[in-house]
């Protein structure tokens, strides 16, 4: 070996990698931090199983990325060091106790989201999906749970979380055994109308920028639109 590592360089290390995982993640320049973590993750030995629990989604939060970086350098350390690297395996508790990420298709996200399938297609199509581009362009058509859609007003929120609101809705605006579906949906919009001073299209979904509690009460809102236009047009039918 034409470079050692010295038991003294490999305490120093072990101890400061904190540190050092801190000085290589550069804020000032985050793309070649990136670059960086993806070279070294999939140059070193015995990374199989490392490689496969990473996806885009540690780079988009600083204080995840910082710790996948660490837990990168403590693996290299081993894999330098170490006699048996050769037969060594590195792996994070998450690894074995990752659960299956879910998928959607654009018909079911339109459910969750309170919109047609048509506006999902849209969305797909203008990149409100982070990382994912037009349905054509999809092969299979689905979007992971940990996929970010953007709102108009820049915000990005998970799509598992949209999911879990939509059920927990469900659950809050399950309708009184003594009112119809169109009445207690056309009640409850009513209460926003009266909140907001108007209706939706007129108040919330005509701002650019909605702050947490309008944004909450925003998708709410579409959703009993959405539900009171399907009791429309059942009781049409």
């Amino acid at each position: 070996m034409l470079m050692p590592i010295t038991y003294a360089e490999k305490n120093f290390f072990s101890k400061h990698s904190k540190e050092i995982a801190r000085d290589l993640l550069n804020l000032s320049n985050f793309d070649n931090s990136v670059l960086l973590f993806k070279v070294l993750a999939h140059a070193m030995k015995n990374n199989d199983n490392i490689v496969k629990a990473l996806d885009e989604s540690i780079f988009e939060n600083t204080e995840v990325f910082k710790e996948k970086f660490l837990f990168l350098l403590q693996h290299a350390l081993v894999q330098a060091t170490s006699q048996e690297a050769a037969a060594t395996v590195m792996e994070e508790p998450e690894i074995k106790s990752a659960r299956p990420i879910k998928e959607y298709t654009p018909k079911e996200l339109s459910r969750y989201f309170g919109v047609s399938v048509v506006t999902i297609h849209n969305w797909l199509k203008q990149g409100r999906f982070e990382g994912i581009g037009p349905a054509g362009d999809n092969k299979h058509n689905h979007i992971s749970e940990d996929t970010f859609y953007k709102t108009p007003a820049g915000k990005k929120v998970r799509v598992r979380d949209v999911v879990e609101m939509w059920g927990k809705q469900e659950t809050e605006s399950a309708v009184p055994q003594n009112e119809d579906n169109l009445s207690y949906y056309t009640r409850q919009i009513a209460m926003y109308e009266e909140k907001y001073h108007g209706e939706f299209e007129q108040t919330l979904g005509a701002k650019d920028a909605l702050t947490p509690e309008e944004e909450t009460d925003a998708q709410v809102w579409r959703y009993l639109l959405g539900r009171q236009k399907l009791e429309f047009r059942n009781s049409e039918e």
